[in-house]
């Protein structure tokens, strides 16, 4: 790995260690000052709409600058909004102050929305096709660590040290993390200047997503388990621990923390496994896909708490190789610019249907109760396996994302 790559990876650890710390300050600060859960929960439905605009835009503006470029002005952008909502936490909260609070939330997920796209984008130019599998594992293995403590603690670090000074730490760490991108070099450059037209640059990466036989085949899989991604979020983990376990809040930590854990578990063990994985991709992929419908199929029956925690940990291994692997495999698809567009295309649309799930999911848990929403998600993500094992290894569409077909470019 070059120091370019290293560079990057201490980059990201450090945006998502700070966005994970100001979004519990934010919460916190919000929380206390009003009583209300709802205005609480607004800025998680914030950070997912801003996030889903900022995967339509991106496409327009992603070929007219250098990649590290863009990424440093989103993080530079985000630097000025952290202090603008420092300034805010200073001042007595009334309507006028929470309209400012949810706007400057607003744009700083916009913009840090960019990352996960770019960054994509910079590891493959930075990285060997031979080592790509191994780099995108060590870096979800160190993020995950670092989110995994910054989850844990945070609450801790919000009791001892209080709002603003947290939020200054995430000053801190974003500013760190632009430190860090001004030693990422990239070698390939793609023509900056690109002279397709505005509507031309907005849709290329959804044409290219669902013209691509593969990349087709992988998304329609994705949107079926972002739809069932909600059983995940706080208030239906809470509900199962409580109601399907019979435990409390303690619990629902050790549930949290332990899906983490097995996350951190899963990328060491993509990491040792990357070599094996290099070429059969989609089968990891898939394997890694059908497991996690299992684990979470079986998770809804289950009444223990320890085992219930057990499976959990299952869980982070499995999703962390179908995960990987499939990134891999985008990265596999196309040039920088070209895949920085399907990514961001990607994520819109995700979020798209994460935004749908949040309420649909929830309503679903009222009507037929927390037990039977995990069974009858489990049932969807297994489904979701079995329609990409037919069509990307039996009618071989997964094929061409094995290898990377421009490195010849």
């Amino acid at each position: 790995m070059t120091r370019s790559f290293y560079a990057l990876l201490v980059s990201q650890t450090s945006t998502n260690l700070g966005f994970a710390l100001y979004t519990m300050a934010v919460v916190m600060h919000l929380y206390n000052e009003t009583g209300s859960t709802t205005l609480s929960a607004t800025v998680t439905l914030i950070s997912v709409i801003s996030r889903m605009i900022s995967g339509v835009l991106l496409p327009a503006i992603s070929d007219r600058f250098k990649l590290s470029n863009l990424l440093i002005f989103s993080q530079l952008t985000q630097l000025v909004l952290l202090l603008g909502l420092l300034l805010l936490f200073l001042q007595e909260l009334n309507t006028t102050i929470l309209i400012l609070i949810f706007i400057l939330l607003a744009f700083i997920s916009f913009f840090n929305g960019f990352f996960s796209p770019i960054k994509s984008s910079i590891v493959k130019t930075i990285v060997k096709e031979n080592l790509r599998v191994k780099a995108n594992s060590l870096i979800a293995s160190v993020d995950q660590t670092f989110l995994f403590a910054g989850w844990t603690f945070g609450g801790l670090l919000l009791a001892l040290l209080g709002k603003q000074i947290i939020l200054f730490i995430t000053f801190c760490l974003v500013l760190l993390s632009i430190v860090c991108l001004l030693f990422v070099k990239v070698n390939k450059t793609s023509n900056i200047k690109s002279q397709e037209g505005l509507l031309s640059r907005l849709t290329t990466g959804w044409k290219y997503l669902f013209q691509h036989k593969g990349l087709r085949i992988i998304i329609i899989m994705d949107l079926m388990e972002a739809w069932v991604g909600t059983i995940w979020i706080g208030a239906v983990t809470l509900t199962f621990v409580e109601e399907a376990l019979g435990k409390g809040e303690v619990w629902w930590g050790y549930i949290n923390g332990g899906y983490y854990l097995g996350t951190i578990l899963g990328g060491l063990m993509v990491y040792r496994l990357s070599k094996l994985m290099q070429g059969h991709l989609t089968v990891f992929m898939l394997t890694g896909s059908a497991i996690f419908g299992l684990l979470t199929f079986a998770y809804g029956f289950v009444t223990n708490p320890y085992l219930a925690l057990f499976l959990v940990l299952l869980m982070g291994p499995a999703y962390q190789i179908r995960d990987l692997a499939q990134e891999t495999m985008f990265q596999n698809s196309t040039d920088e610019k070209t895949l920085t567009k399907i990514l961001a295309a990607k994520s819109a649309l995700v979020q798209f249907i994460f935004i749908f799930s949040i309420v649909g999911i929830g309503t679903l848990t009222d009507l037929i109760g927390v037990r039977l929403v995990y069974i009858l998600s489990g049932g969807l993500l297994i489904f979701s396996s079995i329609f990409g094992f037919i069509h990307l290894q039996l009618q071989r569409k997964g094929i061409s994302l094995e290898t990377d077909k421009t490195k010849a470019l």
